[in-house]
């Protein structure tokens, strides 16, 4: 048994038992009460509930462990067990979660609300190394046997399920539903990817030195020189990367600009960054804070 009950087992687990919990409120307190669909196999069950009152919660049981049984292979063992773990809790839920429903005056909110729930709660299972199975599966099986890249085979079964809705639901609910799918593909990358997005500076300028020190001193991030070279002219060329925050992609760029207007400069988002600086402070800059904590006492 201890060796069943490890701590990442937990953990898993509490993931998916929390995920699940989410994904049952986004369709029974969002989607449901407001006649709203959704993607993959959730989406199929939700279309025999509206025709024939079927419960969700069998109906998406039944055909997760039908598609299962077909792609277990493309699961690797630890995933295809909290996969199957996560099946059940989910219909679990979907039985328990039954009380409440929301109905709001602004018709957005639902489908938004939905969203933020099943992208929460997919991405929580997916973090606990489960899947919601049908979809995931599916998609991988077209990958392999039709030649579709998973992704656009993903995007081939939602359309499948949400656009023959429209003549069960309507089309101003399957336009709702649409909105769904957006706000949950982003939520899902919110939650898998990380919670420290930041922006990414690339600077090519025959003042790179003069930038570098700028920047250096006025905002105190680490900056890393690539040396790189011009593919027509063969010039060599010395390349500034620098990671910062949001908040301060404003003052790079005035740095930059005041002293190279010609510069060559590039701004990418990047989801998340860890290491010294970001998610931890190097010795110099603990001992550093450490030192003011101490004077401001004294003070």
């Amino acid at each position: 048994m201890k060796s069943l009950l490890t701590k990442e087992t937990v953990k898993n687990l509490a993931l998916i038992t929390i995920g699940s919990f989410l994904y049952a409120v986004s369709v029974n307190v969002f989607t449901v009460p407001n006649d709203l669909a959704e993607g993959g196999l959730t989406g199929f069950s939700l279309i025999l509930f509206y025709l024939s009152g079927i419960e969700p919660s069998y109906t998406i049981f039944i055909s997760n462990i039908a598609i299962i049984a077909m792609g277990y292979r493309f699961l690797d063992k630890k995933t295809l067990n909290y996969t199957i773990v996560a099946n059940g809790i989910i219909s679990v839920m979907l039985l328990i979660v039954t009380r409440w429903s929301f109905i709001p005056e602004t018709t957005l909110l639902a489908p938004m609300g939905a969203g933020v729930f099943m992208g929460a709660g997919i991405g929580l299972i997916m973090l606990g190394h489960g899947t919601t199975a049908g979809g995931d599966i599916l998609a991988k099986m077209m990958q392999k046997y039709l030649g579709i890249n998973i992704p656009t085979a993903i995007l081939l079964i939602d359309l499948c399920i949400v656009v023959p809705s429209i003549f069960i639901i309507g089309a101003e609910n399957v336009f709702l539903t649409l909105v769904n799918l957006v706000v949950q593909s982003k939520v899902i990358d919110f939650v898998l990817e990380g919670l420290n997005p930041r922006k990414s500076f690339f600077i090519i300028s025959e003042k790179y030195d003069e930038i570098a020190k700028q920047i250096e001193q006025q905002i105190g991030r680490g900056i890393t020189i690539l040396d790189g070279k011009g593919y027509y002219t063969g010039n060599q060329k010395q390349v500034l990367y620098i990671i910062i925050s949001r908040r301060e992609v404003l003052a790079i760029k005035r740095i930059v600009e005041s002293i190279d207007p010609n510069a060559f400069v590039t701004i990418s988002h990047v989801q998340e960054v860890t290491g010294e600086g970001f998610t931890y402070l190097s010795q110099e800059e603990q001992a550093e804070r450490i030192t003011k904590a101490e004077e401001q006492g004294q003070q």
